[in-house]
């Protein structure tokens, strides 16, 4: 079996679309406002845990009734663990 060779076909614009297209591109626009965070007292924190402890984080985030992050439970027992 022969094989076919494909074509791509360039595909024309007209003069109106070329002409739209500049028209739009000549309006600019406006920079994108930096992201500022919402609470600036927050701050993140990388933490290497090992696993046979975020498994046992993991169980006792379970026990509790309800659905709970593992990141509000851990907040939770540093505020526990924290207090005078």
């Amino acid at each position: 079996m022969a094989l076919k060779a494909l074509h791509k076909t360039k595909k024309i614009k007209s003069v109106k679309e070329e002409v739209d297209v500049k028209d739009f591109i000549s309006k600019g626009g406006t920079l994108a406002k930096p992201i500022k965070e919402q609470d600036d007292d927050n701050h993140r924190l990388t933490v290497r845990i090992p696993k046979w402890l975020l498994d046992k984080v993991d169980t006792k985030r379970k026990e509790r009734v309800g659905k709970i992050s593992r990141n509000l439970w851990i907040l939770e027992v540093i505020e526990k663990a924290t207090k005078s």
